[in-house]
C-alpha cells in the first residue's frame, strides 16, 4: 500500500501527498546528479554530515562498465553510486554483483588526474570545491584534496551506495553484511521516496546499513597523524629509519600529514604542492583486503611529462631490482618496516636524489 503524507498549506488546510515511484531510473539519476545532497550526508555520518561533489554521471570503468554516479565527500572518499528503481528485479541481486565489479576494478584503472580533469570541465568547479571544503581550517587547497583522493583510491578506501526508491529487505541484509565484512569500504543503501500532490513534490531519503561509530573508511575515527603520534605507534627499531626519511623531507622537500600516512613530496616550480615520491604509513594501515603498507616509494601522478616524467619512471624502476621491495598499486613499491631498517642507507640516498633533482627538472612535454 502506498504511503501518504500531509502538508499544511497557507490557508490552514491539508494537502495529501501520495507515494509515487519514479517513472524511470534515469529520472532518479538525473535528480541525484542535480541534487547530490539527497544522499543525506547527515544520516550517512550523524554529527559530521557528508557533503558531496559530483564528478560525473556514467563514469567508465575499464571500458567494460559504466557507474551511474561518482561523487566524492569532503574527506576525499570516492563514493560509487548505483541507482535502480525498486520495481526493477535487479535491485535484489544483480546490482550487488555489479557494484562489486566496480569496486574491484575502479581503483585499478582510475587515475586522480583523469577524475580531476573531468570535474574541472565544469564551469563552477572552483565554487563547488570551495563549498565542499567549507569546514577546512585553511583556504581550500585543490592540489592537496586531489592527492588525498589518489591516496584513498590506491588504498581502496571507498564508499558504495545502492540507491532506489524502495530498498527491498534482501538488499538491506546484504548491505549490512558487506558493511560488517569490508574494513576499508563503507557500504550503504539509500532509499529515496517520492511523494506528489497537486502542486508539490516531496523527497524523503533514508540511509540503511550504517554501523555505529563508523567513519568513511569503515572503521573507527582516527586522529590526523603527527610525527609524535607516528612514533608512538611504530616499534622502536623503526624510529631511526623513519627519522632519516622525515628529516630529509624537512630539509629538501615537503610533508603532508593525513590520518593513515605522511606523504613526502619533492618541491617543484610548476606545482605548488610538489610531487609525491614516498609515504610512511602508520601500523595497520591497509591498502586492500589484507595488504598492509609500510614505507612506499614512487609517484602515482600521470601529470608529469618531459624530463620530470623520465626521471620519475627511472627513479621508481630502481626499486624493482632490489629484491626487498614489493609491488604496490599504481606502479609504486612497498618496503616493510624491517626491510626499511635494514636498507635505510640506500633508501635515504634515493630519497635525497629525488628531493634534490626534481626541482631542477622541466615538466614540458
Amino acid at each position: 500500500m502506498a504511503e501518504r503524507i500531509y502538508v499544511r498549506n497557507a490557508a490552514g488546510g491539508l494537502e495529501p501527498l501520495m507515494e509515487e515511484r519514479f517513472n524511470t531510473e534515469d529520472d532518479l539519476q538525473a535528480l541525484l546528479a542535480k541534487h547530490p545532497e539527497l544522499l543525506d550526508g547527515e544520516q550517512v555520518r550523524p554529527g559530521d554530515p557528508r557533503r558531496w561533489i559530483l564528478i560525473t554521471r556514467e563514469q567508465g570503468i575499464a571500458d567494460r562498465w559504466s557507474l551511474d554516479h561518482l561523487v566524492i565527500d569532503q574527506d576525499a572518499t570516492p563514493t560509487l553510486v548505483e541507482v535502480k528503481r525498486g520495481a526493477n528485479s535487479e535491485v535484489r541481486r544483480t546490482v550487488v554483483g555489479q557494484m562489486l565489479d566496480y569496486a574491484t576494478h575502479a581503483p585499478k584503472v582510475w587515475t586522480v588526474d583523469e577524475l580531476r580533469r573531468t570535474f574541472e570541465e565544469r564551469d563552477d568547479h572552483e565554487e563547488r570545491l570551495a563549498d565542499l571544503l567549507q569546514n577546512s581550517d585553511e583556504e581550500p587547497d585543490a592540489d592537496e584534496f586531489w592527492e588525498r583522493v589518489a591516496t584513498n583510491l590506491v588504498a581502496k578506501r571507498l564508499r558504495l551506495l545502492f540507491v532506489a526508491d524502495a530498498i527491498p529487505d534482501e538488499l538491506a541484509a546484504v548491505v549490512k553484511f558487506m558493511n560488517e565484512q569490508m574494513p576499508t569500504i563503507e557500504v550503504l543503501a539509500v532509499e529515496i521516496k517520492q511523494f506528489r500532490g497537486e502542486t508539490l513534490q516531496t523527497l524523503v531519503p533514508r540511509v540503511i546499513g550504517r554501523l555505529e561509530k563508523q567513519d568513511a573508511s569503515g572503521g573507527g575515527t582516527r586522529r590526523k597523524l603527527t610525527r609524535e603520534l607516528l612514533f608512538e605507534e611504530l616499534e622502536g627499531h623503526v624510529h631511526g629509519a623513519a627519522t632519516r626519511l622525515l628529516d630529509l623531507a624537512d630539509e629538501y622537500g615537503l610533508l603532508t600529514w593525513q590520518s593513515a600516512s605522511v606523504t613526502i613530496r619533492a618541491k617543484s616550480a610548476t606545482r605548488k604542492r610538489g610531487y609525491p615520491v614516498a609515504l610512511i604509513y602508520r601500523p595497520g594501515a591497509s591498502a586492500g583486503w589484507a595488504e598492509e603498507w609500510h614505507f612506499v616509494f614512487g609517484s602515482y601522478f600521470d601529470e608529469p611529462t618531459g624530463e620530470l616524467r623520465a626521471f620519475l619512471d627511472e627513479w621508481t624502476a630502481q626499486f624493482g631490482s632490489d629484491g626487498f621491495a614489493k609491488p604496490a598499486k599504481s606502479g609504486r613499491w612497498n618496503v616493510s618496516y624491517d626491510d626499511a631498517v635494514a636498507n635505510i642507507d640506500l633508501l635515504a640516498d634515493r630519497l635525497r636524489t629525488a628531493l634534490t633533482e626534481i626541482p631542477k627538472l622541466s615538466n614540458d612535454g
